[in-house]
């Protein structure tokens, strides 16, 4: 709408202009863009660059919105004084494609929100909580889940809808074990987490893997790709698969099933978790602001 477009040119250009922007200590700008021209003023600035899908895959972008996102990158790695990365794979993003100063990225995972009390497993579905997007590797999902031991087993895949949701929704309507869900509430969300016996994530590229940190925060273990940024929020306590190779990501489903390893990683959930509190990491952010002022 013209109204959105107004805001988007205002916080990208215009907002330098105003009075009240100049008399800032620091500016920060939180979704991988600063407003041009912040170099020409006195205000010191960071920008959180969550991920650079869209230098990886530019094929997934409108050409005009390629254009826009590239120069305002380029724009903010180049005249931030400090930026911000979820991951080390943002980080080092940032550095090959930006050819950013490596001496001026922090990395900084994203917090996890309050644990959900755990409460015992007593459903029978494995859980993906993943947009509709090529890179989601979602077909391939449904190829490995076919494969699996146990067939008493239901995987039930949520999220928005994206560019191969006719796609997935039509295989997926073949076999009344595997169900697809959108546009659900935070309640229904937890909900379809209480009822999970563990969840997975079979993403090809992250800049962090927000589900993977969700699913722990319910004390849901996860399996994932053991490429990209997985690992770093995955730890030691999610188990891992080629996202490429269908017969590994049966194998991991496999190992899951099995509620003896289950338990046993369960328990390693807890400790995982404090990297990601809350606290530790606003205190980094604020020695960053304390080091620009």
């Amino acid at each position: 709408s013209k109204s959105k477009l107004t805001k988007s040119v205002w916080r990208s250009k215009w907002i330098t202009k105003d009075d009240s922007f100049k008399n800032l200590d620091i500016y920060h700008g939180l979704s991988n863009e600063l407003p041009f021209g912040i170099h020409k003023t006195n205000v010191r600035s960071v920008v959180t660059i969550h991920d650079l899908i869209n230098f990886r895959y530019p094929e997934n972008y409108k050409p005009i919105d390629r254009i826009i996102y590239q120069k305002k990158l380029e724009y903010a790695a180049k005249v931030a004084n400090i930026i911000i990365t979820p991951s080390q794979q943002t980080k080092r993003d940032v550095v090959h494609f930006l050819k950013a100063d490596d001496s001026k990225i922090k990395v900084i995972p994203i917090s996890v929100g309050p644990s959900i009390p755990p409460l015992p497993s007593h459903g029978n579905t494995v859980l993906c909580i993943s947009s509709f997007s090529k890179r989601k590797n979602l077909i391939r999902l449904i190829d490995a889940f076919l494969r699996i031991k146990d067939k008493d087993l239901k995987l039930i895949i949520a999220g928005s809808k994206g560019d191969t949701y006719n796609q997935v929704n039509e295989l997926a309507g073949k076999y009344p074990q595997i169900e697809l869900k959108n546009n659900l509430s935070s309640s229904k969300i937890n909900e379809l987490y209480s009822k999970a016996l563990f969840c997975i994530y079979p993403s090809l590229f992250e800049g962090f893997g927000i589900p993977i940190l969700e699913a722990f925060a319910h004390n849901k273990l996860v399996a994932t790709s053991n490429i990209s940024s997985m690992p770093e929020v995955g730890g030691d306590v999610a188990v891992y698969f080629n996202p490429e190779s269908v017969s590994e990501i049966t194998q991991a489903i496999d190992k899951l099933s099995d509620s003896s390893i289950r338990k046993g990683r369960e328990a390693l959930i807890p400790q995982h978790l404090k990297h990601f509190d809350s606290a530790p990491l606003l205190s980094q952010y604020l020695d960053i602001y304390k080091q620009l002022v």
